[in-house]
């Protein structure tokens, strides 16, 4: 019995106790790399643009025949559920890093990447922001790699504020990515 056991002994080391790659070597995998802009105007504009297909759908607002729709971090899409079996997309409101909707007299509550913004839509044919106030909601200026599964651990680049501001995430071979989550 003893000598299974030192037999058991020496094989673990032997497969766990040897690391041949170099402790300088970087370890190259597949993680998120974030894509910046620095032009921060084009994506702090609101503006309305022709409907278009729902990807990521997110909360939804209902203001008489119309459903405001989150497009999370794109805009809000304006529905008309006039007729609830065929409702229609009759625009959409383009809002970097929407997350939020609230509509309450004509007026839609938004964010706008780290601002809150205050749309009029009382008219659908001049829908347009009204007001502004800056960096209501700082951890949106905290961007981080989609994760599919809640317990996963995403590895990517650290973001760096620097270079301007995320606009996206595209998955790459990087060494040693020194952030996740």
């Amino acid at each position: 019995m003893r000598s299974f056991h030192l037999f058991f002994f020496l094989i673990t080391i032997s497969i766990f106790g040897c690391d041949t790659r170099n402790a300088s070597e970087p370890v190259s995998m597949e993680a998120w790399v974030p894509v910046y802009t620095s032009n921060t105007a084009a994506f702090k504009s609101i503006n309305i643009t022709p409907a278009r297909p729902t990807v990521n759908a997110g909360k939804i607002f209902t203001v008489g025949n119309i459903i405001y729709q989150v497009e999370q971090d794109s805009g809000i899409h304006i529905i008309n559920y006039a007729n609830p079996s065929a409702p229609q997309k009759i625009g959409f409101i383009r809002s970097f890093l929407c997350k939020e909707v609230t509509v309450k007299n004509g007026l839609i509550y938004t964010n706008n990447f780290s601002d809150l913004v205050v749309i009029d839509a009382s008219n659908s044919s001049n829908i347009r922001e009204i007001a502004r106030t800056a960096n209501v909601f700082p951890e949106l200026a905290l961007q981080y790699p989609p994760k599919a599964d809640p317990f996963q651990t995403v590895y990517f680049e650290c973001p760096d504020p620097q270079k301007g501001i995320i606009i996206r995430w595209e998955k790459k071979n990087i060494n040693d990515p020194k952030c996740w989550r």
